[in-house]
């Protein structure tokens, strides 16, 4: 996350004002993935099919192996990316029970250790397209994670067919929880912590778009795009991919969507500073609950 001093300050306080249960789900509910010189985010979640995963930016796999998003989809590419991204593949979860105060953050205090013959990847309808950002990790395996997401209803996020109403509101407005493993920066871009701790930030949606440009001649784009208030004092950073975003109503904690990036418009390539937004792909889109 990047954040001057203020804006980390009010991050806390309202983190703070959040019930004990809320917030310990949106804590203990954030895992850090990381592989080698690779830092991302994500979120444990039970889906509509109650199955157990981690939901994290599709995108990850090509940071994972240090390439752009490509143009097009390859069956054969994408299951190489599969294989390297979940090859030692490293999630960090759990963590203290001390609140967060995003300076002396918490690391996790677990780690699973991820491999092809005990997880895989799952693009649901975001299948054979790199325009919907999302992708679900699903294990294989009887692993300690899995037991750690069965124990509490506080270590995992539960989205189902019943939750259609509340995902089929406009989201413009609605106040978001963004967490978070990427650089810690401050306000000028500078880096205070190697160490990708637990971090996060509070914003609105300033809007739902059905698309973002990410790449012209020719024209690509980024679908179901959640557009969130962000500048240089208050926005997600590099590693933060695929970390979520958080609504909370009352004592139920939704999965709004998974973090994209920084600075996304409809009709074209704002440059990198000053950030102006920040960008999560919707977990609702074309009807559908990912």
């Amino acid at each position: 996350m990047q954040f001057n001093d203020t804006a980390k300050r009010d991050a806390l306080n309202a983190f703070a004002q959040l019930s004990p249960a809320a917030r310990e789900q949106i804590q203990f509910s954030s895992v850090r993935l990381s592989n080698e010189r690779f830092t991302g985010s994500g979120v444990l979640v039970i889906d509509a099919n109650q199955i157990q995963g981690i939901v994290t930016a599709k995108h990850n796999l090509c940071v994972r192996a240090n390439i752009a998003t490509p143009t097009a989809w390859n069956e054969d590419q994408v299951a190489n990316l599969i294989t390297g991204f979940l090859d030692g593949l490293k999630v960090g979860y759990d963590f203290p029970a001390a609140a967060p105060d995003n300076l002396r953050q918490p690391l996790p205090a677990k780690e699973q250790i991820l491999a092809p013959d005990n997880s895989d990847i799952e693009f649901r309808n975001g299948h054979g397209r790199w325009d919907y950002d999302l992708m679900f990790i699903s294990f294989k395996a009887k692993l300690p994670i899995r037991d750690y997401i069965a124990a509490s209803p506080l270590h995992r996020v539960a989205y189902g067919n019943s939750d259609q109403a509340f995902y089929r509101q406009d989201p413009t407005g609605k106040g978001v929880f963004v967490t978070g493993f990427g650089d810690v920066l401050n306000a000028q871009g500078g880096q205070l912590n190697l160490s990708h701790p637990f971090q996060v930030r509070n914003a609105a949606i300033a809007s739902r778009q059905a698309q973002v440009l990410r790449q012209s001649h020719p024209n690509l784009y980024f679908t179901d795009a959640l557009i969130v208030e962000a500048s240089n004092n208050s926005s997600t950073a590099t590693g933060d991919s695929g970390g979520p975003a958080f609504h909370v109503n009352g004592s139920r904690v939704y999965l709004m969507g998974a973090t994209l990036g920084a600075n996304f418009l409809p009709d074209r390539l704002p440059p990198d500073a000053p950030i102006i937004n920040n960008a999560a792909t919707a977990l609702y889109a074309g009807g559908y609950l990912f």
